[in-house]
């Protein structure tokens, strides 16, 4: 038996801990960048809305919000925020109106899922 097989077996063990440890980590980072930027979208918003939107339209909100938001945004992020401004809402739900408003020109989709006012 080799005199190292003892050492060899312990460094791979505390390796193997430590490689199970650096992807948890790596992973906990990019959920916690995550919802930081999920949380500057949202705080984007609704903060700007002028009052009254609750009288417009589902189509109408949905362009205002866009237009007050300094990114684009997702139709999660647009959901949030309708709702937030007094609008219940959802992802599909959006997902609809977005559909119209693009065919329409009234809004821009810059990337997967990221839209903006035209």
């Amino acid at each position: 038996m080799n005199p190292y097989s003892e050492d060899i077996a312990q460094v791979e063990k505390e390796l193997s801990e430590a490689e199970r440890e650096y992807a948890r980590l790596g992973a906990h980072i990019e959920g916690l960048k995550a919802k930081r930027e999920a949380f500057k979208k949202l705080s984007a918003a609704p903060a700007d809305l002028d009052s009254g939107i609750e009288d417009l339209t589902k189509a109408e909100a949905i362009i205002r919000i866009l237009r007050v938001s300094p990114i684009p945004m997702s139709l999660g992020d647009i959901a949030d925020a309708l709702t937030a401004a007094g609008k219940q809402a959802n992802r599909n739900g959006v997902s609809v109106y977005i559909d119209g408003l693009l065919k329409a020109g009234r809004v821009v989709r810059v990337a997967r899922n990221q839209y903006r006012d035209a």
